[in-house]
């Protein structure tokens, strides 16, 4: 099992996996997405959310790597909040509780949530901004792949592959 600094690293590989993977997809709304790659601010959240969500699944236990995700949540909240977003705000909010309703390696563990924990990220633009789909669905990709890391770093994905630390 690796610890924050290996999730880290694994959530920052995996990102640049998935935007060099995203930016050679040859289909209209990857070219799009693709696009969106080349904007500083995409780019920076792209890693943010692949290194939040690489950390994502040990929030639950008192440690390092919960530090920097509450961290950076509560960070992100203040600006949402500055800004205006109190919807944003408050899902980020409720995202950033769910770990603690569960045991360590409970749910959060999980190859579901891998895929269902960053899903507010495609819904919310579906029922609000049907225009920001696709940018969402970069930070999707970028959320997935992060918690794939994790998972895959703790043996969970593949159980030969699992990183000590």
């Amino acid at each position: 099992m690796a610890n924050y600094r290996g999730h880290i690293v694994g959530g920052l590989a995996a990102g640049a996996a998935s935007m060099a993977i995203l930016s050679w997809v040859p289909l209209e709304r990857s070219a799009e997405a693709a696009r969106l790659l080349y904007d500083w601010q995409v780019f920076a959240a792209f890693f943010v959310l692949s290194v939040l969500f690489a950390l994502f699944p040990d929030v639950d236990t008192n440690s390092k790597g919960q530090d920097i995700f509450i961290g950076l949540a509560f960070f992100v909240d203040v600006l949402l909040i500055f800004n205006g977003n109190y919807q944003a705000a408050a899902y980020l909010g409720l995202i950033a509780m769910l770990p603690i309703l569960s045991h360590h390696r409970g749910w959060t563990h999980s190859k579901l949530a891998m895929f269902l924990v960053p899903s507010p990220l495609l819904i919310l633009p579906i029922l609000y901004n049907e225009e920001l789909l696709v940018a969402a669905s970069v930070y999707y990709i970028a959320s997935v792949s992060g918690y794939f890391s994790h998972l895959l770093l703790d043996g969970l994905i593949w159980k030969r592959f699992r990183v000590r630390g």
